[in-house]
C-alpha cells in the first residue's frame, strides 16, 4: 500500500516552490477580492492562469458585490463550475439579499423552505404579502407565530399585517401564551398579556409562577383545583423537581393532595425529583426511587441508585442494584467494572477476579483499571483495513488539500465532503493515509471512525504537532501525552472547532479565558480568530494546564474536571465527596464530565504507549482526592501506580 500512496502524494507536489509562490499571491489576492478588488484578481490569474483555485477569486468577487445582487455573474459561475460547493454559498447569499433589500418577487422565486432560518422565512411571508399571494397565507402566518419562543424582528410586519387582517384574537393569545409559559418565556408572555383584551383569571397566577415560583407554589395550595390551575402547577412543578429536588420533596406531597394531577404528571414530576435528588445525593433519594413504579425503573434510575450507594461506600447495595439492571446494561464495560469493584469488597473475590480478568482485555479506562487491579499487561489489538489505489483524485478533494494548505479550512471542508462522496470504501482507507501526510488530521480520525477502525490507534491517535507540544509541555512540567489526549478529545485536532460555548481552536479555550492568559505570558491577542491558530491556541492551552495543575495541587482528576466543568464545580466535588479516584469520578454529578474523563484517560494511555512503548498505568493518573482537606496518597497503592504496564493484544 505505501507504494501507492507515495504515487499519490507527489500528484499533489507540483515544483514546491512555485506551488508557495502560487499559494502566497492566491491568499493576498483573496483578501483583496473579499474587498471588491477586481485589478488584482485581473494581475494574479495572469501570473497564475491555472492554479486550480483560480475560481474562488470569483467568488470572492461575486461575495464583495452582493448588494448590487450579480444575479447573471453567479448564473455563469455557476455554469463554469458545474461540481463546486461554491455555488449553494452564493445562491443562498443572493436569496439572503434579495429578501434583506425587499426584492419580492425575486426572493419568492429562489426562496426554498423553512427550515432554515426564521428571519429568511418571514421574510417568505412578507414576499408574499408584498406579492399579493395571500391564499391560505393568514394561517401559514398563525401557524409561525405560534411559538412560544421570541421570533425575530424580521417578522413584525408580517404580524402586523396579519392582525390588521382581524386574524389575532384573545384566544389566539392565549394559545400562544401557554407555549411561552412552558418554555418560560416571561418577556414574550408579558407582551402577549398586554395584547388580550380580556384577560383571564389565571393569567395572574401563570406570571406569578414564572416570577417568583417557590413562593406561589406555596401559595398554589390555595387555588381551586381545575384543568388550567393543575396544568400550570404541573409544568412549574416538574421544571423545579430536576432544578431544586429537596424544595420539591415535600412541596409536591402536598401539591399531590390539593390536585387531581393524572398518573402519568405524578409519574413525571416523582422521577425527575428522584432522578436530581441523586445527582445531589439527598438523604431521601433511594425512598424517592424505590417509590417509583416498576415501569420508571429505567436505566437512568438504575444508574444513578448505584451511584448514590457508591457514593456512600455501601458495596452490598451496590452488587445487588447493578445485579437488579436488564442484562443489556449490566453487560456495558462501566457497570461490569462496578460489578467487580463490589464483588471484591463483599467478599466474591473469585467473582471479581473473573470479571477483571474478562474486563481487562479491552483498551479502555474501565480495562486499564481492571487490568490495574489484577496486575495484567494491557491490551493493545490493532485493526486495520488494505487500501485501494486512487486512480485519479477528484478534483474536489484536490481543491479541499490546497485550501487546508491555506488555512482556509471552512471552505476546505466543504470541498472534502463533495469529493468524499466519490470514493469506494477502500479508497477512502488510502485517502486517510494522504490527509495524514499533509496533516488534516482532523479528517483522518473521522475517516478511521466512519470505517469502523476504531482500533487503527496510530491513525485515531495522531501524534501530531509532536515537537510544539513536547517544546511547550516540557515547558509548563506537563507530559505531551496529557496536552495530545485533551486535543483529541476537546477538537479531534480541528484547528477551526467553534463549541456551543464559543470555545474556539484545538484546546478549546473561550475569548475571556484567551485574554487573561495572552496578558500572563505577555503575547499579543488580537481576538477570537487567533484561537484558531495552532501553535497560539497550544500556547494558551498548555500554560492554562498548568495553572490548573498548580491551583488543584497537581491533582489529575481536578485538573480535568476543572477544564471542562470549571473551577468552582470541581472545588464543590471536594466537599462530602468520595476520597478513592474512580469512585469519585463515577460519582461527579455532570455526565459530560464524568465522560469526558473517562475519555481523556483512555487517550493518556493510548499515546502513553504510543510515544513510549511501555505506558504508565492508569492508576499513575489517579491518586485519591484531597476532599475535605485529607491528603493526596497513591491508588491503589505506590507500587501499581508507579509501574510501567507491559502490552500485549490476547484476542
Amino acid at each position: 500500500m505505501k507504494t501507492f500512496v507515495t504515487i499519490i502524494l507527489l500528484l499533489f507536489v507540483v515544483n514546491a516552490s512555485a506551488l508557495t509562490t502560487q499559494q502566497d499571491v492566491f491568499k493576498k489576492t483573496y483578501k483583496k477580492a473579499l474587498k471588491g478588488d477586481e485589478q488584482a484578481v485581473v494581475l494574479a490569474k495572469k501570473n497564475f492562469p491555472h492554479y486550480r483555485l483560480n475560481h474562488y477569486l470569483d467568488y470572492a468577487l461575486l461575495k464583495a458585490d452582493m448588494k448590487n445582487l450579480p444575479e447573471k455573474a453567479i448564473e455563469d459561475f455557476i455554469k463554469q463550475n458545474k461540481n463546486s460547493p461554491l455555488n449553494d454559498l452564493l445562491n443562498n447569499m443572493l436569496t439572503y439579499e434579495l429578501g434583506k433589500q425587499g426584492k419580492w418577487q425575486k426572493y419568492l422565486a429562489r426562496y426554498k423552505n423553512n427550515k432554515g432560518s426564521q428571519t429568511k422565512h418571514c421574510w417568505y411571508l412578507h414576499a408574499r404579502i408584498e406579492t399579493a399571494d395571500v391564499k391560505g397565507l393568514p394561517q401559514a402566518i398563525q401557524d409561525f407565530w405560534m411559538n412560544g419562543l421570541s421570533l425575530p424582528d424580521a417578522c413584525n410586519p408580517v404580524f402586523k399585517w396579519w392582525e390588521k387582517q382581524g386574524h389575532l384574537n384573545d384566544k389566539l393569545l392565549i394559545k400562544r401564551f401557554k407555549l411561552a409559559y412552558k418554555v418560560n418565556n416571561a418577556s414574550t408572555a408579558r407582551y402577549l398579556v398586554t395584547k388580550m383584551k380580556k384577560r383571564p383569571a389565571w393569567i395572574k397566577h401563570a406570571l406569578s409562577l414564572m416570577e417568583q415560583p417557590n413562593k406561589t407554589l406555596k401559595k398554589s395550595l390555595h387555588w381551586q383545583d381545575n384543568k388550567i390551575n393543575r396544568e400550570l402547577v404541573y409544568l412549574k412543578s416538574k421544571a423545579l423537581a430536576s432544578k431544586q429536588p429537596d424544595n420539591m420533596y415535600k412541596l409536591w406531597n402536598a401539591l399531590k393532595k390539593h390536585y387531581s394531577f393524572s398518573v402519568k404528571e405524578k409519574a413525571v414530576v416523582d422521577r425527575n425529583i428522584a432522578l436530581f435528588a441523586a445527582t445531589d445525593y439527598l438523604p431521601f433519594t433511594i425512598k424517592a426511587m424505590n417509590d417509583l413504579a416498576p415501569a420508571q425503573h429505567d436505566a437512568q434510575i438504575n444508574a444513578w441508585k448505584t451511584r448514590y450507594y457508591l457514593y456512600k461506600g455501601r458495596w452490598k447495595s451496590v452488587y445487588k442494584a447493578i445485579k437488579a439492571m436488564p442484562d443489556f446494561q449490566q453487560q456495558k464495560d462501566r457497570w461490569q467494572y462496578w460489578l467487580g469493584r463490589a464483588s471484591a469488597k463483599t467478599n466474591r473475590q473469585k467473582k471479581a477476579k473473573e470479571i477483571f480478568a474478562k474486563l481487562a482485555k479491552k483498551s479502555n479506562y474501565y480495562g486499564f483499571l481492571a487490568a490495574d487491579h489484577m496486575r495484567m499487561p494491557y491490551q493493545f489489538c490493532s485493526q486495520d483495513m488494505q487500501g485501494e489505489a486512487i486512480d485519479k483524485m477528484p478534483e474536489n478533494l484536490e481543491n479541499a488539500f490546497e485550501l487546508f494548505a491555506l488555512d482556509m479550512i471552512r471552505l476546505a471542508r466543504k470541498e472534502w465532503i463533495a469529493g468524499y462522496r466519490e470514493l469506494n470504501t477502500k479508497q477512502r482507507r488510502t485517502l486517510a493515509d494522504i490527509a495524514y501526510q499533509k496533516g488534516w488530521y482532523n479528517k483522518v480520525t473521522a475517516i478511521m471512525g466512519a470505517l469502523n477502525l476504531w482500533r487503527n490507534y496510530k491513525m485515531r491517535y495522531p501524534l501530531a504537532y509532536q515537537q510544539e507540544i513536547t517544546q511547550l509541555a516540557k515547558k509548563n512540567q506537563l507530559l505531551p501525552q496529557w496536552i495530545m489526549s485533551i486535543i483529541t478529545q476537546e477538537s479531534a485536532w480541528q484547528t477551526d472547532a467553534i463549541s456551543r460555548a464559543d470555545a474556539r481552536g484545538l484546546m478549546q479555550l473561550i475569548d475571556p479565558t484567551a485574554k487573561r492568559l495572552s496578558k500572563k505570558l505577555g503575547l499579543k491577542y488580537t481576538g477570537k480568530q487567533q484561537l484558531h491558530q495552532a501553535y497560539f491556541n497550544l500556547q494558551l492551552g498548555t500554560f492554562y494546564q498548568r495553572e490548573l495543575f498548580n491551583r488543584f495541587e497537581e491533582h489529575p482528576l481536578l485538573a480535568l474536571s476543572s477544564y471542562n466543568a470549571g473551577e468552582t464545580k470541581a472545588n464543590h466535588w471536594l466537599q462530602g465527596f468520595p476520597t478513592s479516584p474512580d469512585i469519585w469520578a463515577e460519582t461527579i454529578p455532570y455526565r459530560e464530565t464524568r465522560d469526558y474523563m473517562v475519555k481523556i484517560l483512555t487517550n493518556i494511555t493510548i499515546y502513553d504507549w504510543l510515544i513510549n512503548k511501555t505506558p504508565k498505568r492508569i492508576s499513575y493518573w489517579l491518586p485519591t482526592l484531597p476532599v475535605d482537606g485529607k491528603p493526596i496518597k497513591a491508588w491503589p497503592n505506590k507500587k501499581v501506580s508507579e509501574q510501567l504496564a507491559t502490552v500485549g493484544c490476547a484476542q
